[in-house]
């Protein structure tokens, strides 16, 4: 099988490297899109000169304060790091019209295709680096490997302005000495988990039987042990595929069961599957959102290298992550939410995992039965716990978001 050439780019520092071209007095000092340091929100962006002090994305803006007081704190302008993000992905999609927006600032392109229009494709990522950086008056950082997860790996390596390349038979040595925290399926747990048995880098996990990993993990322990050893069948996709697809209860008054909010999961999941079905999509990242009474909203997500469609398979990822947020005081919630993105039309054969008829048929089944009597006519074991709480909807009252699609 011919190997895939993936690339992905990522803008180092994108909304704070935009505020320096726009501002050349910043160049050079800490500099924290988000708000201001006495204002509640999270820092979206921090230079790599603020992030010397330990400051990062997603860091309250007073936390950021008080590791870096003698900060730049702006709150940023959405509209013109939109123009700059369109214009990035218009240069790249000069080059392939296999090009996936990951985000405002990177992005996936699949050179494969274009074979037969380079004589090399490292000097063709070179000239793409370059053509970004001269026209946007931005660095990039870029990772090429033979797909998503090494690309994006390799990105990694190459911050800040830098240029990472995995030669054909280098995918092993390229591995086996990154820390196991660089793996999206490794979260802070499963790191304490791992260091107590000694695994510090991905290396030291290829002595980890694949049951192992599953008894630690439950689900994510298979997706660990593919990612581990650089396995990712994920395509580049394009814009013409939706992002994301969520479903969310908003609750007028706080519930703090635990029993009847996994029973309002189920009921989202299963809300949640319907169009994954009838567009025929399936879904690589399953999160999980909750918002608490204090109106602090939390989310949790995996990553899965076999993408899922049908509903028990998507609860049960839910369930495992919805259950976290179980660990803390915190416990009456407002919201629920699941969402589903990174979404493609064309399910992957996995060696791994034998296919099945039958769960598809079942969900046309009961699609028909739905269809025809309505969505209540047929409903989950937990589903069924929600009958009783109708009467509750009507008269205390849920917002219930059936139609969220982002494009």
């Amino acid at each position: 099988m011919r190997r895939r050439y993936v690339v992905h780019i990522d803008i180092d520092a994108f909304f704070s490297a935009v505020e320096e071209l726009l501002n050349p007095s910043l160049k050079g000092k800490p500099v924290i899109v988000g708000g201001l340091p006495y204002e509640r929100g999270v820092a979206s962006t921090a230079s790599y000169e603020a992030r010397r002090y330990g400051v990062h994305s997603g860091m309250p803006l007073r936390k950021a304060y008080q590791l870096c007081p003698h900060g730049i704190f702006i709150r940023g302008n959405h509209q013109i790091y939109s123009a700059f993000s369109e214009k990035f992905f218009r240069l790249l999609s000069r080059y392939t019209p296999d090009m996936e927006k990951a985000s405002m600032d990177e992005a996936y392109l699949d050179l494969t295709r274009c074979r037969p229009l380079y004589t090399s494709f490292s000097r063709t990522v070179r000239e793409i680096k370059q053509k970004v950086e001269k026209e946007l008056g931005l660095f990039v950082s870029v990772g090429v490997g033979p797909n998503k997860i090494l690309a994006k790996l390799a990105t990694s390596q190459a911050k800040p302005a830098g240029l990472v390349e995995i030669e054909p038979g280098g995918e092993e040595e390229f591995l086996k000495d990154l820390g196991i925290e660089s793996l999206p399926g490794i979260g802070p747990k499963a790191q304490v988990i791992l260091k107590m048995l000694n695994i510090c880098k991905i290396g030291d996990l290829w002595g980890l039987p694949r049951l192992t990993l599953r008894s630690l993990f439950g689900l994510n322990g298979e997706e660990v042990y593919l990612q581990s050893r650089g396995i990712d069948s994920r395509p580049v996709v394009t814009a013409s595929i939706p992002k994301s697809i969520s479903r969310e209860t908003t609750f007028l008054e706080d519930i703090w069961d635990r029993r009847l909010l996994l029973a309002h999961l189920a009921y989202l999941c299963d809300r949640l599957a319907l169009p994954l079905r009838q567009d025929r999509l399936f879904a690589h990242i399953i999160e999980v959102k909750v918002r608490y009474s204090d109106f602090k909203t939390e989310a949790r997500r995996r990553l899965l290298l076999t993408p899922l469609q049908e509903m028990g398979k998507i609860y049960k990822i839910a369930q495992e992550l919805f259950l976290q947020f179980f660990s803390s005081s915190r416990l009456s919630l407002r919201l629920v939410g699941v969402k589903a993105s990174d979404l493609v039309r064309a399910r992957p054969l996995s060696l791994f995992e034998p296919y099945s008829e039958g769960p598809e048929k079942l969900s046309l089944a009961v699609d028909e039965v739905r269809e025809k009597y309505g969505f209540g006519s047929l409903l989950t074991v937990r589903e069924k716990m929600l009958e009783g709480l109708y009467s509750f909807e009507r008269e205390r009252g849920f917002v219930l978001k059936t139609a969220s699609l982002t494009k």
